[in-house]
């Protein structure tokens, strides 16, 4: 009875909470500077000692595929340690019109 009532006041809480809006798209005027969005891709890795984040580690990269070879060598570094875990997330900000090149495919080299 206890997990029923639990689960219910979570789902009334996620009930209550704010409504996410969707952000107006932006219109640029002739003559403005097109935003532009990152230039390298960003690896941001946390290291946990018993399930606890003991440190984090932010680096860039300029290909994805060298982002996430440093994350996987990142995670096999924090489970030689004891009780000891990593976990890492690349990610790069795209803005609508800026266009991917060779640099931000995951594919072999």
């Amino acid at each position: 009875m206890n997990k029923i009532t639990a689960i219910g006041v979570i789902l009334f809480l996620f009930g209550c909470a704010p409504q996410v809006k969707q952000q107006e798209p932006i219109v640029l005027k002739k003559g403005e500077p097109i935003p532009l969005g990152d230039q390298f891709w960003t690896l941001d890795f946390t290291y946990f000692y018993k399930g606890k984040e003991i440190k984090t580690a932010i680096s860039q990269y300029d290909h994805r595929r060298d982002c996430f070879e440093a994350m996987f060598k990142m995670q096999k570094e924090a489970s030689k340690m004891p009780h000891g875990s990593g976990a890492g997330l690349c990610k790069k900000l795209f803005v609508d019109g800026q266009e991917r090149t060779d640099k931000d495919r995951l594919g072999f080299r």
